[in-house]
């Protein structure tokens, strides 16, 4: 087979929101143009008006294809431009996208990759979004977990599987010391303990265990009297948890401080003892990369894609969350574990290793190599 030289992506979107999709979709397109410039890259996005100004200097060269909301605008540039000039591959960052891609593939013939992230794939309902991602040409999930959802699911006729796991970016995320002004905001000490959560506060994502976080406080405080408990972002179950945190009588320990702008996002890992988010529903969990590359100590699930950011149990430390979490955080506040996860740079470089830009520009190579030779024999 020829080399590659021209790829057509989907997006739902890529500024107009943030979000694990949006960072997935534009580290991908990093990496693309990094092992792949001479690729001619198309890129098609449904949700953006425009491409902003000021983007990364990788991304020049590219086409944009931003379509405002407007999906008869998304499918007639993509089969325009199709016609012009036949695209080679096909790569969506969302699986809704896969009756297009479908039908692209059967108009032009190239193959036609999805990504699979998560829960919108870990219970597909028959129709026309499952009978398509069952027959485009590979699935890209993010997670062995969410790979074992789509095997069960599609049985014999599941497409061939790639894990592609998200990658985060140490440039942001690194270790540092505790930022003074965040430890003035929150009136901290600077050796008080500090366990920091973030989440979407939505009671469709109770799966989260945020109460559960919650619930294990008072055994922690009289181990941790100074404890304190940060709780970002925001949604319609704040009101539900403010309640809990009121019969539980840790209203001094516990802090909902809403959205967290992304330019303090890291700083906030950096002033955290340890991240915790015990959640049950991960697809994957970019956020553990983001804790683990500040040198943060980690709890998380182990009932889903947490594993995958944290190697099984490697980088940090995977709980039961149907159980008590008090021990588990207790172990991490007292410094019990490998020795290596209460040293933040060692933390952070096994972190950047397994999931830095680098070892992801090498996955996507190999994945495309496979794909110019007609080998995919070890892709699995």
């Amino acid at each position: 087979m020829a080399p590659l030289q021209r790829l057509d992506l989907l997006a739902p979107e890529i500024w107009a929101s943030e979000g694990g999709i949006q960072i997935y979709t534009r580290t991908l397109l990093r990496a693309l143009r990094q092992i792949r410039p001479q690729v001619q890259l198309r890129v098609f996005i449904r949700n953006d008006q425009a491409i902003p100004t000021g983007i990364d200097p990788l991304f020049s060269g590219i086409d944009w294809y931003p379509c405002a909301g407007s999906i008869p605008c998304l499918i007639w540039r993509l089969l325009r431009a199709n016609w012009r000039r036949p695209s080679q591959l096909l790569l969506s960052t969302h699986p809704n996208f896969a009756p297009l891609l479908l039908l692209q593939h059967h108009l032009s013939g190239a193959p036609a990759w999805s990504a699979a992230h998560g829960i919108d794939v870990w219970q597909l309902r028959h129709g026309l979004r499952r009978w398509a991602l069952q027959r485009l040409q590979r699935l890209l999930p993010v997670s062995r977990f969410t790979a074992q959802s789509l095997r069960h699911q599609f049985d014999r006729h599941c497409p061939p599987l790639t894990v592609l796991p998200n990658s985060v970016d140490p440039g942001r995320f690194h270790p540092g010391p505790r930022p003074p002004e965040l430890l003035r905001r929150y009136g901290l000490r600077a050796d008080q303990p500090l366990i920091f959560s973030l989440s979407r506060l939505s009671h469709f994502d109770r799966y989260k265990n945020i109460h559960a976080l919650l619930a294990a406080m008072p055994a922690l405080l009289q181990q941790f009297p100074d404890l304190q408990l940060i709780i970002g972002g925001d949604g319609d179950d704040r009101p539900h948890l403010r309640d809990l945190v009121s019969q539980l009588g840790v209203e001094a320990a516990v802090r909902f401080v809403g959205a967290i702008p992304e330019r303090e996002l890291a700083d906030h890992f950096r002033l955290a003892t340890l991240f915790a988010l015990p959640s049950e529903k991960e697809g994957f969990g970019i956020v553990f990369l983001e804790a683990l590359a500040c040198g943060t100590p980690v709890l998380a699930g182990n009932r889903d894609g947490s594993v995958d950011p944290l190697l099984d149990g490697r980088l940090g430390l995977l709980v039961d969350p149907h159980q008590p979490l008090a021990p588990g955080l207790q172990a991490l506040l007292e410094r019990r574990g490998p020795a290596f996860w209460f040293e933040p740079d060692h933390l952070a470089a096994a972190t950047v290793e397994a999931f830095g830009f680098g070892a992801l520009c090498q996955q996507l190579d190999r994945l495309l190599r496979a794909y110019e030779q007609g080998d995919y024999a070890d892709l699995a």
